[in-house]
């Protein structure tokens, strides 16, 4: 997806919108029982779980493994490869990703009657740049492209992941979104979870976030099954 002179707000509205659309396709409001129960900021009271047979203990889980699938489907479409994607572009559609979450996070903090349907921004956060740090690998995986070397995976780095992670920084000093900082870590800790979850070390995640997005990815195994039942079952009805 190519976005030129596309401005932040522009590409920030993108990703809200792609992320709700996500959340049709996958067959999320089939999971959950009443009128449409997603929205950018988190509502109070929980939706109820359509399936009595998922455990008790997953169901304050759900709407929030939802709120990553859509993250996830709607950066995925966004972001591409890093052997296709323009650099300079991509750190400013992953910053300004970031920058909703952040947004969110901060409306969040002022509702007076907090619940547990939306991840902290710190695990969304975690989940989106822990999806760019792969991405010189996706190309490969897609299409048989080669993998790129250790000189052009650090320059990568240094030219759209830590970029990114300073802005999201910068963002929520801004907009005083104390919470998200606390939870976010300083960048030795926050990118050495990254490297714990790709190993598979979830017992040593230190950050909220990180620790948060292992909880949900723990549950969401046993929730993705309802998403392909669902997703088939809304398929076929068009």
């Amino acid at each position: 997806m190519k976005f030129g002179k596309t401005t932040i707000d522009q590409i920030s509205e993108i990703w809200i919108t792609l992320h709700e659309r996500a959340h049709i396709e996958l067959g999320h409001f089939s999971i959950l029982e009443g009128v449409p129960t997603f929205y950018l900021v988190s509502k109070s009271g929980r939706s109820q779980v359509q399936e009595p047979d998922l455990p008790p203990e997953l169901w304050d889980k759900v709407e929030r493994c939802l709120e990553l699938q859509a993250d996830h489907e709607a950066l995925e479409e966004m972001l591409g490869t890093m052997q296709t994607a323009d650099w300079a572009e991509l750190h400013v559609i992953t910053s300004s990703i970031a920058a909703v979450m952040v947004a969110i996070e901060k409306i969040d903090a002022q509702n007076q009657n907090p619940s547990e349907t939306h991840p902290k921004a710190a695990t969304r956060i975690f989940q989106l740049l822990g999806h760019v740090s792969d991405m010189w690998s996706i190309g490969a995986c897609l299409n048989g492209a080669a993998l790129p070397d250790e000189r052009r995976i650090r320059a990568f780095s240094k030219e759209v992941i830590l970029p990114a992670y300073f802005d999201a920084i910068e963002q929520a000093r801004a907009n005083d979104a104390t919470s998200f900082l606390d939870d976010l870590g300083d960048p030795s800790v926050f990118f050495a979870d990254i490297s714990n979850a790709k190993l598979g070390h979830w017992d040593q995640l230190q950050t909220r976030g990180a620790q948060e997005w292992a909880e949900l990815k723990e549950a969401n195994e046993q929730i993705l099954p309802l998403v392909y039942k669902y997703q088939v079952k809304n398929r076929t009805s068009i």
